[in-house]
């Protein structure tokens, strides 16, 4: 849920990659084979991203240990992965290229309204998003939007009271609103088709 910062798009085909504070902390650079060759701040390399089977990258570390994983996310952005398989975070692309990193599950605005990812009113938003939104074009580009946007907001406005605030009176409206037209708020685990 933690915000850990952003990469951008560079000159040569990779990424620069920020902290939360926007110090740089290292790149990627394209691989000569698909993937990229991961380098520190100073320029040190520290790894790889393989191409995986079925879209993503596999990342080892320099001395050719697999690390963990990257899969595809439904919007654009990746879900990642330890070597055990325990998701440690995902990226969300950011509008103008480039992704916002998080660890655990991004936080929302709605994540962050409620406290958590898994609670009654979030699983009911996450199957209206399954449910309906990730079915038609104009939903699809509203989820990529929000997840663009929503953790910069959250990471400039989630602490005030009047925004949370706000923001749940609006999403306890809504989520009403789903509850009466069938969308069930038990919990729920993601639809990652």
């Amino acid at each position: 849920m933690a915000n850990k910062g952003h990469s951008d798009p560079n000159l040569f085909g990779g990424y620069t990659h920020y902290d939360e504070k926007g110090n740089k902390i290292g790149r990627s650079e394209p691989g000569l084979f698909g993937g990229y060759t991961n380098y520190d701040a100073n320029g040190k390399k520290i790894g790889h991203s393989d191409p995986g089977l079925f879209g993503g990258y596999i990342n080892y570390d320099n001395n050719g240990k697999k690390i963990g994983r990257s899969d595809p996310g439904l919007c654009g952005g990746y879900i990642h992965y330890d070597a055990n398989g325990k998701k440690i975070g995902d990226s969300s692309p950011q509008l103008f290229g480039g992704y916002s990193h998080s660890s655990g599950d991004a936080c929302y605005v709605a994540t962050c309204v409620y406290g958590s990812y898994d609670c009654p009113e979030v699983w009911t938003l996450r199957r209206f998003r399954d449910g309906f939104l990730k079915r038609h074009t104009l939903g699809r580009a509203f989820i990529r939007l929000y997840y663009a946007v929503s953790p910069k907001i959250v990471a400039h406005r989630g602490e005030h009271k009047t925004f949370r605030t706000f923001w749940k009176s609006t999403l306890n409206a809504f989520v009403a609103h789903l509850n009466a037209r069938g969308y069930s708020d038990a919990a729920y685990f993601d639809d990652n088709k």
